[in-house]
This record gives structure tokens, C-alpha cells and sequence, in this order.
């Protein structure tokens, strides 16, 4: 029986009697090679062992450690760079004041090669004038010559305008007022075969604006507006800059300041000018009443700009001339614009009845005269 036992290939299951050594879990080799640190601890046999959701919550925590120093690296990094932008910007501020301070510099130093540059250049024309002869230096206008004469045209473009209010501003007083004036006026157009009862309301006023240009521009050519007057100076360059020195101080002269000081405060010379200007019209209508005060403006305004227009034609070298033109003359397309120009379509050649406003030669060029025309009848 023994014999058998010890020949037998049967496998005798062991006890808990037979075995000496306690079984070992499965996995506890994967977990000590994925944590080394846990070799190194030794437990007593009383401590219970880690758990893995003990293990795994170590894991998170010393990620979390990681984070956070790695957050903190980067806010260090974000500081740095925001400290080095504003440095930045604080060079650019530097920089542009620097450029600011150049700038001005250089804006100086042009106004300064202006300064020198005129200087030169009327030296040179005093140098210039001595060798031909002159004496005296050439003294510039303030302004460019081509400055002027835009100046000149605007000046000639209200004058104008004020005549044609004025004459509106005499008909609308002589309407308010009694007959006495319109039948006054009524014998000045007369001879022109019109009265203010005319069914051609714009030949009328026409008519009466040819009669108080004649007054306002009487003596035109002469220096000083005055017939057979003399000039102030006569230094001709002197008196070409007293000219423009006037037009400049009286461009902006308002009515509300003639009102309170009156025309000769702010000049003698065109005060002598309104006063004689208004008794002509006065005895050219015949006029027996008062002006009232918008009767009155309306002649400022008009007596200032022809005022204005003669002091800016004498400040050129030579003067500006005036263009007028006679009763009879032969109507020239060149030097007059007929006012009626409808009824020249339908006629034949015709001649001048009356001149409405004057012209003016203006720097080689023809500022036309505007005028009534006669007409032939064409059978």
C-alpha cells in the first residue's frame, strides 16, 4: 500500500496543514514597480496597508503641485513682459518729444530762411534799381499782384449789387412817401421816354441804376475821386501802400459801427466821400425828403464798396483804368454787355442809349461795361 503511494503519479491536494507560506496577491508587483517609493517604507505587521484610491489620490495631488508651479512660472514670465512693454512705451514717449522739439526747431529755422530770404531778395532789387538808375528800391506789396486782382473783381461784383439795392431802397421811400418824389423822378427819366408807371418795371430801375453810377463814380480816374485832385504823396510807391493800407483798414468797416462814431472817426477822406456822393443824388432826383436809416445803410454799403473798389484800383502800378462808354456808341461785343440782351436777338445792329454800370481794364484783361441798347427794327 505504501509501495503504491510512492510509485503513484497522483497529485495529493495539500492542507492548510501541509502549506507553510501564505498566498501573495497578483498585483502587488505592478503597483511597487509603478511606485518605488512605497519599497522604501517599512510598515509593522499592525499598520495597515495603502489602499490604491490612497495611492492614486497622491498622484493627483503631486500633479496639482506640478500645475501650480508651472502657473506660477508663467505669471513670473507675464510680469516680465508687461514690465518690458512699458518700458517700451515709455522710450516711445521719450522719442516722440525729442521729434516734437525737432520739429518746432525746424519750423523756427524755416520761418528764420524765410526772413533772410526777403531780405535778400529786396536787397537784390535795391542793388538792381541802383544800377539801372532808380534810386529807390522797389517796395513790395503786401499781398501777391494776382491776390489783388481777385480782390478787385469781388469788390466790383458788390459794388454792383449795393447799387441795384439802393436803387430798390429809393423807389420802395418814394412810394411810401407822397407823389412830390416820383413825380421828381418821373422828369428825370424823361428823356429816356420812362416814368415809374412803365409796364417795364426792370427798364425802369435800369435807367435809375445809370443815373446814380454817374453820380457814384464821378472823378473815378482821378487820384483821390476828387475832379482835378492831387495826391497825398508823391512818392508814386508811397502812395500805392497808403492806398492799400486804407482798402485794408476800411474793408471790414460794418454799419452798426458808423453808427455809433461815424464815417470820419475811422476816416476823414471817406466821410468827404459819402457827404459829397449823397448831395449829388440828392440834387440829381431832386430829392425833398429825409433818408430814413435803411435808406441811409443802403447808401453806406454802396458808397463804401466804390470807395473801397478806387483805393484797390490806385494800389496797382499803373491804376486800374475805368471803361465808359457815350451815349450813340456803336455796341462792341468785346467792351459791353447789353442788359436786354433778348431784344438784340430779334434786331439788327444797334447803339448804345445809356450805361448802366462801368467796366475796368484789369491787368491786361476787359471787365465789360453793362449797357442799354437802341434797336433797328429788321424789315
Amino acid at each position: 500500500m505504501v509501495r503504491n503511494i510512492k510509485n503513484s503519479n497522483t497529485l495529493v491536494p495539500l492542507t492548510d496543514s501541509h502549506s507553510s507560506v501564505q498566498p501573495q496577491p497578483k498585483n502587488r508587483g505592478v503597483i511597487s514597480w509603478l511606485f518605488p517609493k512605497l519599497k522604501k517604507k517599512h510598515k509593522n505587521e499592525s499598520s495597515p496597508a495603502p489602499t490604491e484610491s490612497e495611492e492614486v489620490s497622491q498622484i493627483f495631488k503631486d500633479l496639482g503641485m506640478l500645475s501650480i508651479e508651472k502657473l506660477k512660472r508663467e505669471l513670473m514670465e507675464a510680469h516680465e513682459n508687461r514690465d518690458a512693454a512699458l518700458m517700451e512705451v515709455a522710450e516711445m514717449r521719450s522719442s516722440l518729444g525729442q521729434l516734437n522739439q525737432k520739429l518746432e526747431y525746424l519750423e523756427t529755422y524755416c520761418e528764420e530762411l524765410k526772413k533772410a530770404l526777403g531780405q535778400a531778395t529786396q536787397t537784390k532789387d535795391s542793388q538792381i534799381n541802383e544800377k539801372l538808375g532808380k534810386g529807390k528800391s522797389v517796395i513790395p506789396m503786401p499781398v501777391d499782384e494776382e491776390v489783388m486782382v481777385e480782390g478787385f473783381l469781388q469788390i466790383v461784383s458788390e459794388a454792383r449789387l449795393s447799387v441795384k439795392q439802393l436803387c430798390k431802397a429809393l423807389v420802395a421811400q418814394m412810394e411810401e412817401s407822397d407823389t412830390t418824389l416820383m413825380d421828381n423822378l418821373n422828369l428825370v427819366l424823361q428823356p429816356y421816354k420812362l416814368s415809374l408807371n412803365s409796364k417795364y418795371s426792370k427798364t425802369v430801375l435800369y435807367h435809375l441804376e445809370a443815373i446814380i453810377n454817374q453820380s457814384l463814380y464821378q472823378d473815378f480816374e482821378n487820384c483821390v475821386f476828387q475832379k482835378n485832385g492831387s495826391p497825398k504823396l508823391l512818392d508814386p510807391q508811397q502812395d500805392r501802400q497808403a492806398q492799400f493800407s486804407s482798402y485794408v483798414a476800411l474793408r471790414n468797416l460794418s454799419w452798426n459801427e458808423v453808427v455809433r462814431k461815424g464815417t470820419k472817426y475811422y476816416s476823414e477822406e471817406f466821410s468827404k466821400f459819402c457827404d459829397q456822393k449823397m448831395s449829388l443824388i440828392i440834387s440829381t432826383l431832386n430829392w425833398t425828403r429825409p433818408w430814413p436809416e435803411q435808406l441811409l445803410q443802403a447808401f453806406f454799403v454802396a458808397a463804401k464798396c466804390i470807395w473801397l473798389l478806387h483805393l484797390l484800383a490806385f494800389s496797382f502800378s499803373p491804376p486800374l483804368g475805368i471803361l465808359r462808354v457815350e451815349e450813340n456808341t456803336t455796341f462792341d461785343p468785346q467792351y459791353m454787355e447789353d442788359m436786354l440782351m433778348e431784344r438784340q436777338k430779334s434786331h439788327g445792329g444797334s447803339r448804345v442809349k445809356i450805361m448802366v454800370m462801368p467796366g475796368f481794364y484789369v491787368q491786361g484783361r476787359v471787365l465789360r461795361c453793362k449797357v442799354i441798347c437802341r434797336y433797328k427794327i429788321v424789315a
